[in-house]
């Protein structure tokens, strides 16, 4: 195809369509070079986690902590759940009973207690485990460095 008609083309999809818009805008945005950490960001942005974990608690009463964790429960939940889709590993609820069939994947199943022989293993569910089934992060804006910025520094202007 024609590269001409192929920029226009690209250029009156990305004008009419929003979503189509969202991901050249992606697509354009360089890949960093360090860890991935858009879930952090996106607690610290939605939930103010890194800001809360960084803080000393100590001379705070737990009344005080209480209520500012209710707000962090609140955003992070909300991004984890508008960013992830997270699903238990296994059904059931704690304290029933289970079998780990033979072949399972020790990554998703911890064995605790006493753990002789082969599976499969009878038990009992301590904790159901999380997964994420799917990821739909944002694409953060770009940084000049390896993308270590959790979240940007604010400075607000004086007027002069």
């Amino acid at each position: 195809m024609n590269r001409l008609w192929l920029a226009l083309r690209a250029f009156w999809l990305i004008l009419t369509d929003a979503e189509v818009a969202v991901r050249v805008e992606s697509s354009l945005v360089a890949a960093s070079k360090g860890p991935d950490l858009r879930v952090l960001t996106v607690l610290q942005r939605d939930g103010r986690l890194v800001d809360f974990l960084q803080e000393d608690i100590d001379p705070f009463s737990d009344d005080q902590i209480g209520a500012a964790v209710r707000d962090i429960h609140r955003g992070c939940r909300k991004a984890l759940r508008d960013y992830l889709t997270i699903e238990p590993i296994l059904a059931g609820d704690e304290g029933e009973g289970v079998t780990v069939p033979l072949g399972f994947d020790p990554a998703s199943i911890r064995l605790t207690g006493d753990v002789q022989g082969n599976p499969p293993f009878r038990g009992v569910l301590k904790h159901h485990g999380w997964k994420v089934n799917s990821v739909h992060l944002p694409a953060l804006p770009g940084s000049r460095d390896d993308g270590s910025v959790l979240a940007p520094a604010e400075v607000e202007v004086e007027v002069r």
